[in-house]
């Protein structure tokens, strides 16, 4: 039996929106971007062009699994640019298909377009970060817990999402499942222990690994746990201030960086979502959709309470998740309003066309200011990591080979570019050299401190000093 076009339109459209979703990531953020710091962490464990970086107790191995096949083949960032945006256009495309089988109308396409469209998935999605993969399992997740009360395969993608979303970052996968849980019990009348059953056993993937990797590296679960809490600075606090102060960035605000002053247009987009999240629920209140929707915003809700109150300090990509499953109650809410400008409308041809405009002049601030933003932070990303790779080609030129050690400021990508062991800097040199460097120094390493702008402590003092390009400079270690 054929489809009607009707019914494939929206398929179609979110085909459309995920192309799109692509092209912008070529056009606004360009696969010349240069790698980062934690892109570097991460992409090291499995490339064989340098020693591993440091992994930290709070990382997984979500994301070296991710890049593998392609770092593995190749040390090009262009090309690991171009895997990652094709990879995060079928994610945006696979996540929020599982929705089509919940409602096949243009409501689903419209919360990818939104989500998409932000400056996060923008600037995030060709780069080997786990948040983006973290919210789109989030919106596969609800919707397949939703699927589950009538489909038997729905449980197994459960399953396999919830994988997914451990291996990426074990802590909010474990958040997510318990607000899917709780959610899987209130509207499910069948199929609630399978549903269950598939949270524990994605869990269980990603936090067995991460367990199995504490015991062997880090001297047990709980001493992993207590490192990644000291690591990410978690206690009872308020980061609403910092988070509406990085809404336009910077990425990190963090350790004393300058992260800027609010951006009120930023917090009026901001301030928009919760208001139109509770108009969305409102305008499905007697509709069949409403339980889902009370779903993904339940998560969401969730999984932004850490990040708010629980983590001090702010990155703009934790909240992510929360971005992702809020699209779908505000893609909601913005049909309704474009509705109303179609007679014939409930509220009278003139306030239903006002509210038409007003909804589809929103959509449009909302495509121009997550776009400019991205394309800012784009261009200072993409000048600051040239400067980065202009020092790493005079360090090369100068002689720079393994076995070698790069120590200080950007010295984990700047280590990984030169295929040198690296330990990186993030405010200040230590006042005595790490054990790391100082084992390079004894193994007969040659060892490189990198620096910019930073107060070096006494021992380089006597180090062989030499200019590099832009604002950075070099000390040699002396063998």
């Amino acid at each position: 039996m054929r489809s009607r076009p009707g019914r494939r339109r929206p398929r179609v459209l979110l085909a459309l929106v995920s192309v799109l979703y692509g092209v912008a990531q070529l056009l606004l953020v360009s696969p010349n971007l240069g790698i980062g710091w934690d892109e570097t962490v991460y992409v090291s464990q499995v490339s064989p062009q340098a020693p591993p970086a440091v992994f930290s107790a709070p990382r997984a191995r979500g994301v070296p699994l991710l890049v593998a096949p392609v770092v593995v083949l190749t040390d090009s960032v262009f090309v690991l640019r171009l895997y990652l945006t094709v990879v995060s256009s079928a994610a945006l495309f696979g996540a929020f298909a599982v929705w089509l089988r919940i409602r096949d109308d243009h409501v689903v396409p419209l919360a990818a377009l939104l989500f998409g469209s932000c400056w996060l998935s923008l600037f995030y999605g060709d780069q080997a970060m786990p948040n983006l993969y973290v919210a789109l399992a989030a919106v596969a997740a609800a919707g397949l817990v939703v699927l589950a009360e009538r489909s038997r395969t729905a449980p197994v993608g459960l399953a396999v999402t919830l994988a997914v979303m451990s291996l990426m970052r074990p802590s909010d996968a474990l958040v997510a499942a318990v607000a899917l849980a709780a959610g899987a019990l209130a509207i499910l009348r069948r199929r609630r222990i399978a549903a269950l059953a598939a949270l524990a056993a994605g869990l269980a993937v990603g936090w067995g690994q991460w367990a199995v990797e504490a015991q062997a590296r880090f001297g047990g679960l709980l001493a992993r746990l207590r490192e990644a809490g000291e690591h990410n600075a978690t206690g009872w606090s308020l980061t609403i201030a910092e988070h509406a102060r990085a809404l336009d960035g910077p990425s990190l605000c963090r350790y004393g960086a300058d992260c800027g002053p609010v951006s009120p247009v930023a917090v009026i987009w901001w301030l928009a979502i919760p208001a139109m999240t509770v108009l969305g629920l409102w305008s499905a209140r007697r509709g069949p959709h409403l339980a889902p929707l009370l779903l993904a915003t339940g998560t969401a809700v969730a999984m932004a309470l850490p990040y708010l109150f629980y983590v001090d300090y702010a990155a703009p990509r934790f909240l992510m998740p929360v971005y992702a499953l809020l699209s779908l109650p505000v893609a909601q809410a913005a049909a309704a309003g474009l509705r109303l400008g179609h007679p014939p409308a409930a509220a009278g041809p003139r306030l239903g066309r006002t509210v038409a405009v007003a909804v589809a002049a929103g959509l449009l601030a909302h495509l121009a200011l997550q776009g400019a933003i991205a394309y800012g932070l784009a261009a200072a990303g993409r000048h600051d990591r040239a400067e980065i790779g202009r020092a790493t080609a005079e360090l090369r030129r100068m002689g720079v080979r393994p076995p070698c050690m790069v120590y200080g400021q950007s010295g984990v990508q700047i280590g990984y570019l030169l295929g040198c062991d690296s330990q990186g800097i993030i405010q200040r040199f230590a006042e005595q050299a790490p054990a790391r460097v100082r084992q390079a120094l004894r193994n007969g390493a040659q060892v490189v401190a990198v620096h910019k702008d930073v107060r070096l402590p006494p021992y380089m003092t006597a180090w062989d000093e030499t200019d590099l390009p832009g604002p950075w400079s070099a000390r040699f270690a002396r063998r």
